[in-house]
């Protein structure tokens, strides 16, 4: 039952808003009834001191201070006593308590000196006030006697307990409206995630490149905002995985269809020597293919959990180095392979990743040269901003389309014209380039037009220095 977020999120709002109330009505009510029953007993303590002077002033006029106490109890509905100072009672108001003897707590504080006054009843509620009578000057006050003020203040408690009641019925009513707005901001809150919940059920099943439109601008939002991306990026993975598995399938298929007609020919013919040489130099040739796609295979899936053993090291050596290497393959081709870098920068890097980066970045402008042309050529050139060192490969081969460049950097993926048997390759050469880019944390991007040529751009960072 209370599994449902929107179950707790109600239950919660419901007990914050209950308690809140709560907690102010205790508030304002106890502050209420004390704010009164302060004002009842500054009143009465004006009566006594009023009443005080007065006795003070007739002392030896017993029968006036009666006649006036009796006059005090008329006006204000308390009993006023005068109790002389051996707690016996002089006077009363009402008559009742005339001779007896008055020992309680605010008698005896009020012929020590000192105002006092207390609440008792525990069902008629008496408020109870006593001030000292005294004589002579103020250096020499005597305490001859008290003023005990006996008032009923049920009135006061009667005032109170009806507020409590009114403020507690609006209170129920202001706490069934917030009970209300709990359900509707909880079910406001939780619709949103109960839709993430389906979509995300939705995915696991297969419903890939699915989107959920909620439009937020809070955290659910984003949730959602992320959860579209992440349904985007899983479809085009998927589409990917299929099309990686469908590749691999095709191109490990050619060869060995090749290989399997190659050798039934060679069992099924008399052929001569010769033939049989050249069928299986033929043979050989697929076996090769094989060889490299699953070298590519295994450079991927190696990448994949490659741990760098980075160095500092110039750049520049290491594309020497590269240069030096592939100079005479390019040259077998009539492609004139040249060094421009002259900046000694060194970065941290893993020298073999880096040149098996910059061996396939050059192995494909050598494939995907431009027969037509007279003169083919691939520059390495470089050059540095304020806080970047920028590598480029470039050559003027038969270039690639616009539609085609965002996805080069995918696995198996080649272009239309690359798709020639002119020209051999898988389509992983530059998938592997960005791989180990990615691992360094650099940025690979590609520059091309149709006819003119490609360029090939390694963005280095160079926060390091």
């Amino acid at each position: 039952m209370f599994s449902s977020l929107r179950t707790r999120l109600m239950i919660v709002y419901t007990l914050i808003i209950f308690m809140t109330i709560a907690a102010v009505d205790v508030l304002i009510l106890n502050d209420y009834f004390r704010s009164r029953l302060q004002e009842r007993t500054i009143a009465y303590f004006t009566y006594g001191n009023i009443a005080a002077n007065l006795v003070s002033a007739n002392l030896s006029d017993v029968f006036y201070i009666s006649r006036a106490l009796k006059q005090y109890t008329e006006t204000t509905g308390a009993r006023f006593l005068l109790i002389d100072n051996q707690s016996v009672v002089v006077s009363d108001g009402a008559n009742h308590f005339t001779g007896e003897l008055l020992t309680n707590p605010q008698v005896r504080k009020a012929l020590s000196g000192s105002n006092s006054w207390a609440v008792y009843g525990n069902g008629e509620k008496n408020l109870q006030l006593a001030v000292p009578v005294t004589t002579g000057g103020r250096d020499s006050l005597d305490v001859v006697g008290a003023v005990l003020i006996s008032a009923d203040i049920g009135d006061l408690y009667a005032s109170y307990r009806s507020l409590r009641w009114r403020v507690i019925l609006i209170s129920l009513l202001a706490g069934f409206l917030g009970m209300l707005f709990s359900f509707t901001a909880a079910h406001h809150l939780s619709r949103p995630l109960n839709r993430l919940i389906a979509f995300s059920r939705r995915l696991s099943r297969g419903h890939l490149g699915e989107q959920v439109y909620i439009k937020r601008n809070d955290e659910i939002g984003q949730l959602a905002d992320t959860i579209n991306k992440m349904s985007a990026d899983l479809q085009r993975i998927e589409q990917n995985r299929r099309r990686f598995i469908g590749d691999v399938s095709h191109e490990l298929k050619t060869p060995l269809a090749s290989i399997k007609a190659l050798v039934e020919a060679l069992l099924m013919s008399n052929a001569p020597g010769e033939q049989y040489r050249e069928f299986l130099e033929d043979v050989i040739g697929e076996v090769d293919r094989l060889s490299m796609l699953i070298s590519r295979l295994l450079t991927l899936t190696r990448l994949e959990e490659e741990r760098l053993n980075k160095e500092y090291l110039p750049l520049s050596d290491i594309v020497a180095d590269t240069v030096r290497v592939m100079t005479p393959l390019a040259a077998s081709h009539n492609v004139i392979l040249e060094n421009k870098t002259h900046m000694d920068i060194k970065v941290p890097c893993d020298k073999n990743l880096v040149r098996e980066m910059l061996v396939n970045v050059i192995d494909n402008s050598i494939k995907y040269r431009d027969r037509a042309k007279a003169v083919n050529k691939i520059e390495i050139t470089d050059f540095r901003t304020l806080d970047t060192y920028r590598l480029e490969i470039s050559d003027n081969g038969i270039g690639i389309a616009g539609q085609d460049l965002p996805r080069i950097f995918e696995g198996f993926y080649r272009s239309e014209p690359s798709r020639s048997r002119e020209i051999e390759g898988y389509g992983m050469g530059l998938s592997i380039v960005k791989r180990i880019a990615d691992l360094h944390g650099w940025d690979v991007s590609a520059k091309s037009q149709p006819g003119r040529g490609t360029t090939i751009v390694l963005s280095i960072p160079l926060k390091f220095k």
